[in-house]
Formats: C-alpha cells, sequence, structure tokens
C-alpha cells in the first residue's frame, strides 16, 4: 500500500505547531519575569513571547489553507470563507492568552469576561449556532454527499422533501427539487430521518389467460 505523503502546508504547519510548544518550553525553563530576575531572562520571556506569536500566526493560517482544501468539494464555495474565519479567530485568541500567560499578565479578568460575553452572545445566536454546529457534524458523519438524492422525513419542515443535494454549507442544506432550491436548516436535517428515494418497480405484463396466442 503506498506511503500518502503529506502536502507542503500540511507539514508547514505541524513545524509551526511543534516550533510555538518548543518556544513556550524554552520561555519556561529560561526565561521569567519578575523583581528577582535578571535582564537576561526578561529579554528571553519578551522574546519568546514574540516569537510565540509569530509561529502561531504562521501556523493558524497554514492550518487554515489546509482545512479548506480538505473541505473544498463538501462545503459550498460562500461558506469555505466562513470556516477560514472560525479557524483564524479560535487560533488567534489562543495565541493572545497564551502570550499574555508568557509574560506574567493577569488574564483572569479577561477570561472571566469572554465567559460572559460569549454566554450572552450564545444565547442571542442560539439558533445560528445550533445550524453551525449541526453542520460541522454533517460535514464530518457525511450521512449524503453532494449530488446525491435523498428524502428528508421531517415533519417539522413540512416534508418528506426529495431532492438532489447541491449545498452543504454551515447554515443550510440545499436540494435541487422539481420545484426549485428548498434550503432546509442543518439542525432540521441533523434531527430528521434521511434515506434514499424509494425503488419504484414497473409491473410486469400480465400472460394471455390459458396461454392463448393470437396471430397477426
Amino acid at each position: 500500500m503506498p506511503r500518502r505523503r503529506w502536502s507542503a502546508d500540511t507539514k508547514r504547519a505541524v513545524g509551526a505547531v511543534t516550533l510555538s510548544v518548543l518556544i513556550v518550553v524554552a520561555a519556561e525553563l529560561f526565561g521569567k519575569l519578575g523583581d528577582d530576575a535578571t535582564p537576561l531572562e526578561k529579554a528571553i520571556a519578551v522574546a519568546g513571547a514574540l516569537l510565540f506569536l509569530a509561529t502561531t500566526v504562521v501556523a493558524v493560517r497554514t492550518l487554515g489553507s489546509v482545512v479548506v482544501r480538505h473541505l473544498r468539494g463538501h462545503v459550498g464555495a460562500s461558506h469555505i470563507g466562513l470556516v477560514r474565519l472560525g479557524i483564524s479567530l479560535v487560533g488567534y485568541q489562543v495565541a493572545v492568552v497564551t502570550a499574555l500567560g508568557m509574560l506574567n499578565v493577569g488574564i483572569g479578568q479577561l477570561l472571566v469576561g469572554g465567559a460572559l460575553t460569549g454566554v450572552v452572545v450564545g444565547i442571542a445566536c442560539q439558533q445560528a449556532m445550533g445550524n453551525l454546529f449541526a453542520g460541522l457534524v454533517l460535514l464530518m458523519s457525511r450521512p449524503f454527499t453532494i449530488g446525491q438524492t435523498i428524502v428528508v422525513h421531517s415533519g417539522a419542515l413540512g416534508g418528506p422533501h426529495t431532492g438532489v443535494v447541491v449545498e452543504m454549507g454551515l447554515v443550510y442544506v440545499a436540494l435541487e427539487t422539481p420545484d426549485g432550491v428548498l434550503r432546509l436548516p442543518n439542525s432540521a436535517v441533523l434531527g430528521a430521518g434521511v434515506g434514499p428515494p424509494p425503488v419504484t418497480t414497473e409491473p410486469a405484463a400480465e400472460e394471455p389467460v390459458g396461454g392463448a396466442h393470437v396471430e397477426a
């Protein structure tokens, strides 16, 4: 079986993540910030935090490119930018919090304020976030793929709906139906029964009674 080779972006992302971890370890071992710290220890701590930020930015951007490349073909083109934006927001937030911790900046109040803000935003955007997470589950589990004809059985959606999957986005699943394109929320699709359309068979031709044969 041929060995699968990593792409250049994947190698760059793994290398940047590994380097970031090594920088954090080195800064913790040799750097120090405090009244009893030497100028060299302070310089190592500050330089380590700056280098960590730089390598993390490279890792986040490269990781976003890798994920987008793997999702292309499964996610609509209009949603690829949202995926990259989500990866960037999470990655940069982790980088900033970690760098502040390396500089001994009190981040307890920042974390509490961020948690409260997250709760408020989560309540306000509960339906949108539900569709977002449901879309991620559908993309990972892949109960159906683009180009497949499916039937969505769900009373909440006024179904059943039969159509060809033309797009799997982060908010909606688009079906090409005889009446046009129908966009179903991901959360409703995830909670619905989805399967292939029923197979229709043509009735067999009836044979003449008694084996009678009529000649032309």
